[in-house]
């Protein structure tokens, strides 16, 4: 899929920009503080420094007004986000831009040797993909020699019940590969446990329990394998219908079922059905980190919170030693479960989804505003070119995450969830939801969009929202959150080390 934007009306007449890749694109006057990917007229009054973006997500595009004093219009409408479309006129000040979407490329038939075996393998590519270093039967070989040595182990495995679940568990050799990442339920607790409209819904071998939670990207559900009795989550990616796209993301989401570290959450099974594809992983019911503020407070101390993002920082390392950059760090995707000492183990979840999904077509920066708190927590560089970040846009996000934690309140004036809630509570005449509670707030405090805020405005000292926090914890958030990367901590054991060492 390629799309294009071509400037028809305006000084700049002619221009051509293609995009056949995930990229952020930036409009307007420009200026040294407010950088932009295409610069309009400096003699028009009607454009601001920075207009709009355009966030390109094969085969999508999609239209964020920053707020401007003269706002965009598509197609002759006003508008301040939309999903455009081939033959959209986007129109700003006395420019004009035509969107043109493109037949998507056909998948390329190439032959490489694998790895493994050395024989000659031929398979079907879409542009910019690599072939995998072995070929499926190799893989296959791989996992069944993996399931007949697991299957020499037999574990004792018993329902809550007192059940005993053992024969199942085992039978297909995996008990001892997912020893202490799953749980066990007979039958009959199962049922007990089923709850919400889609309890007992089917997603191939897997059996709905009860439905955790939906976001923009899709649902995640509690399920039930009654094969194996085995209880897990499962996520299922909607509005993803493109043949390629399912069969990409399960050619990228295999080799992470390999995956294992204590600070990681525990990928076990992909697949796709009619309504999207679907990742299997270890249910943690702790909840997310952010449920770990203490309701008074408003904020998590740092004794309980720096050992947190310590352990998470070490997923984060093992994550980024397998060439993967997250790109969704948050509060929201680290993750809680007990541990055998009484306490509680932070886990990384979406590990590569976000950017591998992205890369797939879907998007990370406009999933209906849930998408404004997500944004809080993305580097600069991610907003100018989200194709390229590496390592250090992550560090950015789990100092902004670990900034949070410690204050409750974002290193930039813009709300939090918590205080629009609060805000929707207080007029609920006026706003009837999240979204137009944080659209109400952002025109009473004459508030930016958040690409705007990250890139334009300085942030707020942690130390100005926590008096409490030690002037040393203060230097190593600070140095975390960096907006110029060169001066940010390049790793996560840099940024790991520098916590360990704060009193």
């Amino acid at each position: 899929m390629k799309l294009s934007l071509e400037v028809i009306k305006g000084p700049e007449t002619g221009q051509k920009f293609e995009f056949t890749q995930p990229d952020t694109f930036i409009v307007g006057r420009g200026g040294k503080d407010r950088p932009v990917h295409f610069k309009l007229s400096d003699d028009d009054p009607y454009v601001s420094r920075q207009h709009f973006l355009l966030e390109i997500a094969p085969p999508r595009i999609y239209f964020f007004d920053f707020q401007s004093t003269n706002p965009p219009s598509i197609n002759g409408i006003e508008v301040k986000e939309a999903e455009l479309h081939d033959g959209d006129l986007i129109e700003v000040g006395y420019t004009q831009l035509k969107v043109h979407v493109f037949t998507e490329n056909q998948p390329k038939s190439i032959q490489y040797h694998c790895e493994r075996c050395n024989k000659t393998i031929a398979v079907e590519l879409m542009e910019g993909e690599t072939p995998p270093a072995i070929c499926e039967a190799c893989e296959e070989e791989i996992e069944e020699n993996n399931r007949r040595q697991s299957s020499w182990i037999t574990y004792t495995v018993t329902c809550k019940c007192g059940k005993d679940l053992s024969s199942i568990a085992n039978s297909d050799g995996k008990a001892h590969e997912l020893s202490g990442a799953v749980t066990y339920c007979c039958d009959d607790c199962v049922q007990a446990m089923m709850s919400g409209k889609d309890a007992g819904k089917k997603i191939d071998c897997y059996t709905v329990i009860k439905d955790l939670g939906k976001g923009g990207m899709g649902k995640v559900y509690m399920v039930h394998q009654q094969e194996t009795g085995r209880i897990m989550a499962l996520k299922q990616l909607l509005d993803l219908k493109n043949e390629e796209v399912m069969k990409r993301f399960h050619r990228e989401t295999k080799f992470m079922k390999a995956f294992s570290h204590p600070n990681v959450v525990r990928f076990i099974d992909s697949g796709t059905t009619e309504e999207g594809p679907y990742f299997v992983m270890e249910l943690l019911s702790r909840g997310n980190i952010d449920t770990l503020m203490d309701s008074s407070s408003g904020f998590i101390p740092p004794d309980l919170a720096v050992p947190q993002i310590i352990n998470a920082l070490k997923g984060l390392e093992f994550i980024h030693a397998n060439n993967i950059v997250h790109r969704d760090i948050k509060p929201g995707n680290i993750l809680l479960q007990n541990n055998s000492r009484g306490g509680l183990t932070p886990k990384i979840s979406d590990f590569g989804i976000a950017k591998k999904y992205s890369d797939a077509g879907g998007s990370l920066m406009t999933q209906a505003n849930v998408g404004m708190g997500t944004i809080i927590y993305m580097s600069p560089e991610q907003i100018k070119d989200t194709r390229s970040v590496r390592e250090p846009a992550d560090i950015y996000s789990m100092g902004v995450t670990l900034y949070y934690l410690l204050t409750g309140k974002y290193p930039y004036h813009f709300p939090t969830n918590r205080e629009i809630e609060k805000f929707r509570n207080e007029n609920r005449s006026k706003a009837d939801n999240m979204k137009d509670a944080l659209e109400m707030i952002m025109r009473l405090e004459d508030m930016k969009h958040p690409h705007v805020i990250i890139l334009t405005q300085e942030q707020i000292s942690i130390q100005k929202r926590n008096p409490n926090i030690s002037k040393k914890l203060a230097n190593v958030v600070h140095k975390a959150i960096k907006k110029e990367i060169s001066e940010r901590y390049q790793t996560a054991k840099e940024f790991r080390c520098a916590l360990e060492e704060v009193p």
